[in-house]
């Protein structure tokens, strides 16, 4: 009898070669979302910025934040219904690449809490040391990854980090928004994109 056409191995092979098929699918489907919320963050803060900046009478609020998140929040609940990603089951690295980027959100939280509920700093302080927490965020992950997209990421926010403590307050959301796009958004689709020719090129 003779065996089906497959352009799977055979045996334990096949299974192998469909779980590196689909580590490779689930990392390009998490970057490029994480490129994409990146992007609306900057757009946010840049948006909020040139309000601010050039009195622009538009309620960056109602405008800008709330719906740029609802349709975020919407657009990547379909992406990841389309793409059929299984986020039940998360490895290892995903795990603790989780957990430092949750301690890092916390840790931007209560800087952000002393700079708005308590007043203890000025914006541009709190604009760099969140871009500091971002760049060592950046710095984990290229570890996780092996991977130099992420860390020439991390070497972008630190200085956007130290060009934000220097400035004024006016120009706090600049940096944190530039952040975003340079050091978060484009080296995550760099990435992704790298994670789409690997297994092309090992075809």
């Amino acid at each position: 009898m003779n065996s089906p056409l497959t352009s799977l191995p055979p045996g334990g092979g096949a299974e192998l070669t469909l779980s590196v098929e689909r580590a490779y699918r689930e990392a390009v489907v998490l970057d490029r979302l994480g490129a994409l919320w990146s992007l609306i963050l900057a757009k946010c803060l840049l948006a909020q910025w040139a309000i601010a900046t050039y009195s622009i009478p538009v309620s960056g609020l109602a405008y800008v934040w709330s719906l740029s998140i609802l349709m975020a929040v919407m657009a990547s609940a379909l992406y990841l219904r389309a793409n059929r990603l299984p986020l039940s089951v998360i490895p290892e690295t995903r795990r603790v690449g989780g957990a430092v980027l949750l301690a890092l959100l916390v840790a931007c939280g209560f800087v952000l809490y002393a700079r708005f509920a308590l007043g203890a700093f000025s914006s541009a302080v709190a604009a760099g040391i969140c871009a500091a927490l971002a760049g060592a965020w950046s710095l984990a992950r290229a570890s996780i990854r092996r991977a130099w997209e992420p860390f020439a990421g991390a070497l972008l926010w630190w200085g956007l980090a130290g060009t934000a403590l220097r400035s004024p307050d006016s120009e706090a959301l600049l940096w944190s928004g530039l952040g975003w796009l340079l050091a978060s958004a484009l080296p995550s689709f760099a990435l992704s994109l790298r994670a789409v020719r690997r297994p092309a090129a090992q075809a």
